[in-house]
């Protein structure tokens, strides 16, 4: 009989040992996602493979109609621009379990203009800005700025929310300057304001960079040393490359741009090192890879990438993208197949799909963010 139990014990041990080396891969970051179809924050855990799995809590409400995203610098918190209801709101960030509470005493979203698109935090991780596109008339479109109190994360209002051009379609607030960058109009335009001490921005009309005829820019990033801007212009199915001045943050073409991409690039994304620049391709349901020095872009091998997956019908429509905070993995918004398409990232840029991708979200997916 004891041998019985003895028999019974070790294969017990041997299924359970199986079970854990099977089932359970590390997490490497956190990754939050908002879209249509929900007014609240879904979170993943990014495990060691690039795959994404749903938290113990899997999603976090937020106001009617969440349309954006941004960390401070640090991590520690989160904020969602809600586009129908005016508001933005914050989040403490665990970065044990990814549960995001609600930060501020009342709990509640803060009011900021009308129509918000766009939500972004600056370097120093003390201000919060979010674009407000307007209600469409002239002079409607401004700027909302915030201080941010860095233990709490709650948002006090700061004196002046500038005027920005009519129609405005992105914010950027750079990761390694005191500046922000807004797109507007047709052909498009990037403008550019200076972030004072105490968070007010100063137009810098003369640094100010202007698209090409037909340009249709939707989409910018800087590297994270804010020497290079890249912009993706759907007008015209290429990303133009642009040179930051040291000195005046003045924008300039550099040698050979713009850059042929694929058909209506939508988004553009930059690894931490700089080295490679991504653009998601909404009409040919695919991303361009590019390896970038000194700015001047060079498509990776095997580019472009279909966002597809294995058995995925056509039309995914890639929006957002982002580059992972380790630079391993890259995260892809299909926005009309309601998922996330995962890939691997290889030294040289090129890209792996990573197993099970896209992964299923049950909304349009917006806007991703990661977290270590």
């Amino acid at each position: 009989m004891k041998a019985i139990f003895r028999v019974i014990a070790v294969v017990m041990a041997i299924a359970l040992t199986g079970c854990g080396s099977s089932t359970k891969l590390a997490q490497v970051g956190l990754v939050y996602v908002v879209g249509q179809g929900t007014n609240n924050i879904q979170g993943f855990s990014e495990k060691s493979d690039g795959e994404l799995q749903s938290l113990s809590v899997p999603s976090f409400n937020t106001s009617p109609r969440p349309v954006s995203l941004a960390f401070t610098p640090d991590r520690n918190f989160l904020y969602v621009a809600n586009l129908t209801s005016n508001t933005v709101s914050g989040y403490t960030v665990n970065h044990t379990n990814g549960v995001l509470t609600p930060v501020g005493e009342a709990l509640a979203p803060t009011p900021v203009g009308t129509q918000p698109i766009s939500v972004g935090v600056d370097s120093s991780g003390h201000f919060l800005f979010v674009l407000n596109q307007g209600n469409g008339t002239a002079g409607s479109s401004s700027i909302s700025i915030f201080a941010i109190d860095t233990t709490r994360g709650i948002l006090t209002g700061t004196a002046g929310t500038p005027a920005v051009p009519d129609n405005p379609q992105y914010m950027l607030v750079s990761p390694a300057s005191p500046i922000v960058y807004v797109v507007a109009g047709s052909p498009s335009t990037i403008s550019v304001y200076g972030i004072g001490p105490n968070g007010g921005l100063t137009a810098s009309p003369a640094s100010n960079f202007t698209g090409p005829a037909g340009s249709n820019i939707t989409s910018i990033t800087v590297d994270p040393k804010g020497q290079f801007m890249y912009a993706t212009d759907l007008g015209n199915n290429n990303v133009i490359s642009l040179s930051i001045a040291a000195s005046t943050s003045a924008l300039a073409p550099v040698a050979g741009s713009p850059f042929t991409a694929g058909t209506g690039p939508n988004a553009v994304a930059v690894d931490p090192s700089g080295a490679l620049v991504y653009v998601s391709n909404k009409g040919s349901n695919d991303v361009s890879a590019f390896n970038s020095k000194a700015g001047v872009l060079t498509q990776v091998t095997g580019s472009p990438y279909t966002t597809q997956g294995s058995g995925t019908v056509a039309g995914t429509a890639p929006g957002f993208l982002t580059v992972d905070a380790n630079g391993t993995f890259l995260f892809v918004c299909n926005t009309a197949t309601n998922g996330v398409a995962s890939f691997g990232i290889n030294p040289d840029g090129t890209l792996a799909p990573v197993p099970n991708s896209p992964f299923g979200l049950g909304i349009s997916p917006l806007w991703i963010v990661t977290s270590k």
